[in-house]
């Protein structure tokens, strides 16, 4: 192999490299922006995620707080009938006494 040739040898290996070096940042690149877009999907499906586990946590809470309203309400109209009872019973006891004791005087 001749000088001439050697150097056109070295002259088309440097600009096969370059050109391969290109390639591979053009691949580099799009690989990059792929595994950005493809992160980004996650991210966005992994939000979609927590904010529809978030309604469903919401609703049940509030599912169950009114449950608890409903049967504290029951529970309260509950008391103030016994509690009104027991004050009439009283109040019958009292007059009854009182009657009694007018009666017995």
């Amino acid at each position: 192999m001749s000088g001439l040739d050697a150097v056109r040898k070295i002259v088309e290996t440097e600009g096969q490299a370059r050109k391969t070096v290109e390639e591979a940042k053009v691949r580099a690149q799009q690989i990059i922006s792929q595994a950005y877009q493809e992160s980004e999907m996650l991210r966005q499906e992994a939000v979609s995620t927590a904010n529809r586990q978030r309604e469903e946590i919401l609703q049940q809470a509030h599912r169950k707080a009114e449950a608890e309203a409903r049967q504290s309400d029951t529970e309260t109209a509950q008391l103030l009938s016994n509690y009104a009872k027991l004050a009439e019973s009283r109040k019958a006891d009292a007059a009854n006494k009182a009657v009694e004791l007018i009666l017995n005087s």
